[in-house]
């Protein structure tokens, strides 16, 4: 089957190491350029739903800025779960602690699956993606 590819935006509109949130199509993604290469993935999180661009990118794994649960941008593998806080240094109220305690019990409800990936290319000095 043929993938219809649509113009996402100008290939140097992202540096190598970044990415780039946007809306195609009703669809938000983030477009993102390693080394050149670019990869173009769903912008919400398959933990939480938490914006991904609000996260970083190395290489090619994106991390979610709300729980650190990682991301291959090439394929969408959930490579690892969500994780606290590094808390354990810190000093905590007892009122705090019952309310992290909670929120532990409560996450550990939450399902942790892989993102959608799309299929992108470059043209023309245009990264193109089909959804």
């Amino acid at each position: 089957m043929n993938k219809k590819f649509t113009r996402a935006i100008v290939s140097d509109e992202i540096a190598p190491g970044g990415m780039k949130a946007i809306e195609l199509d009703g669809n938000e993604i983030i477009i993102c350029n390693n080394e050149g290469k670019f990869y173009t993935v769903q912008r919400r999180c398959g933990h939480m739903n938490a914006p991904l661009d609000l996260g970083t990118l190395d290489g090619i794994y994106i991390t979610c800025p709300m729980h650190y649960a990682q991301f291959d941008v090439t394929n969408g593998e959930a490579l690892s779960g969500p994780v606290p806080a590094n808390i354990d240094h810190e000093v905590m109220s007892p009122l705090l602690s019952k309310y992290m305690q909670n929120i532990g019990k409560l996450m550990n409800h939450v399902r942790m699956v892989s993102i959608r990936t799309f299929a992108t290319k470059t043209k023309d000095g245009w990264v193109l993606v089909a959804l």
